[in-house]
């Protein structure tokens, strides 16, 4: 598999890209996308996420800096707890620790928002209510035949 950047917005392998996003394409395939770009690190800096530049390795994770399994259950009254429960809270949300009460205030704040925002505003509406057919049958009682000869009553029985 080679890496590739999307330069503009396209559809591949199932998924639109936005552009700057990095993705596989197969090397079986002969030309990749037009508007897709090899992928190169290309130079010094931090490619691997651990703050050190060059071809480190990645240090490892302890326990206390992972993050948390779940998502962070909010009490609707968080803000008029104590301080140190705001910056437990906040330290649940993170993984990390929190300096003071303000910053754990806006941490929270921040989370609360973005949890709301994932719902999004129809979360609560009702489920849509499915018709089989499409009504029309039902409306008018019964399928209807395609011709009825002239001075037909329309009752099977009454064929020409």
């Amino acid at each position: 598999m080679a890496k590739v950047v999307a330069k503009v917005r396209g559809y591949f392998g199932g998924e639109i890209r936005e552009p700057g996003s990095i993705f596989d394409v197969p090397d079986d395939l002969k030309n990749p996308p037009k508007w897709t770009r090899p992928y190169s690190f290309g130079g010094k800096g931090d490619h691997d996420g651990d703050g050190k530049t060059g071809g480190s390795k990645p240090a490892e994770v302890t326990a206390d800096q992972s993050k948390p399994a779940g998502p962070v259950v909010v009490p609707a009254d968080w803000r008029d707890g104590k301080a140190a429960d705001r910056k437990a809270l906040a330290k649940a949300i993170t993984g990390e620790n929190v300096a003071n009460a303000t910053e754990a205030d806006r941490i929270i704040a921040a989370y609360v928002e973005a949890s709301e925002s994932e719902r999004g505003p129809f979360a609560d509406a009702p489920a849509p209510v499915t018709v089989t057919g499409n009504g029309v049958a039902e409306a008018i009682g019964g399928v209807q035949p395609d011709w009825i000869a002239p001075g037909s009553t329309g009752e099977t029985g009454d064929d020409i």
